[in-house]
């Protein structure tokens, strides 16, 4: 079977992309605009060598732009973001709850936080953070926030949410195969085989190459369907 984690959307130059920065006030003084200039600069240069694979370089540009512009919640997620990806889970909390507690409208860095909880087994703290992205007005992909809800759920055995919540992000995103695959595991583990057969077949179906579809296919010829 394989292995569950959580999804983190578009990939880590996604992640540093998701929020655009706030102009500089009118009434700001030149040494706080010379600031802001360097940090988005810092940003900026971080972000160009994240694209250009040279993690660390960028992840040095971008503890630049935090350390020069602290009070800037997109900076701290950028850092977090990194550190994430390359494993440093307890680093990337710290980022992730600087940048929700400067700004506690930031659904992405919300979303954020609770995968570095749930990467470090912390499934309630996961679920909290994850229902306050959820909970944001403006939150453009709420669907894998979703999806890692049902994660969460799924690994404290709370199956009725954690069902809940993968359906309600394939209600929002019907092609969405982690979902479709692990509510296949849960409905089969439930007893649900006519169920748990057709989103087996769907996540086979929608990417047959991915590791979750070949998986899916592997199911679905145990069970007799042929895969």
């Amino acid at each position: 079977m394989a292995s569950m984690r959580v999804s983190r959307r578009a990939g880590l130059l996604g992640l540093l992309t998701v929020a655009t920065l706030v102009p500089a006030c009118a009434t700001s003084t030149a040494d706080e605009e010379m600031r802001r200039l360097e940090a988005r600069s810092a940003y900026e240069a971080g972000v160009k060598s994240i694209s250009d694979g040279r993690v660390s370089l960028g992840l040095a540009s971008l503890r630049q732009a935090a350390e020069v512009e602290p009070q800037n919640a997109l900076y701290h997620n950028a850092v977090g973001a990194v550190l994430l990806n390359v494993g440093r889970y307890p680093d990337a909390q710290v980022e992730f709850q600087k940048a929700v507690e400067l700004d506690a409208t930031y659904a992405d860095a919300y979303h954020n936080l609770g995968s570095a909880y749930a990467e470090q087994g912390k499934w309630e703290e996961a679920i909290t953070a994850y229902k306050k992205a959820l909970a944001q007005t403006i939150y453009t992909t709420p669907e894998t926030t979703y999806n890692n809800l049902g994660y969460a759920y799924w690994a404290l055995d709370r199956r009725r949410e954690a069902e809940e919540a993968f359906r309600a992000a394939l209600q929002l995103e019907p092609k969405l195969v982690p979902s479709h695959f692990w509510l296949g595991v849960l409905l089969q583990r439930e007893g649900r085989k006519d169920e748990a057969k057709a989103h087996f077949q769907a996540a086979r179906d929608l990417e047959p190459a991915s590791l979750l579809g070949k998986r899916a296919a592997e199911v679905l010829r145990a069970i007799g369907d042929g895969g």
